[in-house]
């Protein structure tokens, strides 16, 4: 082989790594994203289950616009089957567990909010979170971020300090 050769064929390797380096990363990237965005849904979905059972008359099994049920709201309020009760910086939770993702619903007076989470979990893993401050759509508060990898969660706050009300006027129960 030639110098010229040579040269070409080095030079398409780097190239050709240096590909698969960018693939590897934007891969990745993109699975964590995606993780995000999968647990920002639950949490959503979760908060419409919240203001349904709320609006729900309590013949029907809901609370039927009763603020001071909300105050217990658990996960088998909602129909899912609790497999874990414990405390949260001093509040009381509930939660089910399916596919290896945890949902806990905590109390914050009447501002019920949901954690996602998986199990167990471990530094860099994805987590959510969920302030349901009354029951329209705009009422919701989402934060998503990795478990322990910030010391505040992607709206400034730290973990035991709720977000701000998005309207004060209109989300209350």
């Amino acid at each position: 082989m030639g110098q010229q050769q040579l040269l070409l064929l080095v030079l398409s390797i780097v190239v050709v790594g240096l590909a698969v380096v960018t693939g590897i990363e934007s891969f990745e990237e993109n699975r964590s994203k995606s993780e995000l965005d999968r647990y920002a849904y639950m949490g959503v979905e979760l908060a419409a289950e919240i203001v349904a059972w709320y609006q729900k008359p309590e013949a029907m099994g809901g609370a039927g616009e009763d603020t001071a049920r909300l105050a217990s709201l658990s996960m088998s309020d909602l129909g899912y089957p609790l497999d874990v009760t414990d405390t949260y910086v001093g509040r009381p939770r509930t939660a089910t567990t399916a596919n290896g993702v945890r949902r806990h619903i905590v109390q914050n007076g009447a501002v019920p909010y949901i954690h996602i989470h998986q199990v167990p979990v471990e530094t860099g893993m994805t987590r959510g979170e969920v302030y349901v401050f009354g029951p329209r759509p705009g009422c919701l508060v989402l934060r998503t971020e990795y478990w322990q990898e910030s010391e505040t969660w992607t709206d400034g706050n730290d973990n035991s300090t709720a977000p701000p009300n998005p309207d004060a006027t209109l989300c209350t129960w």
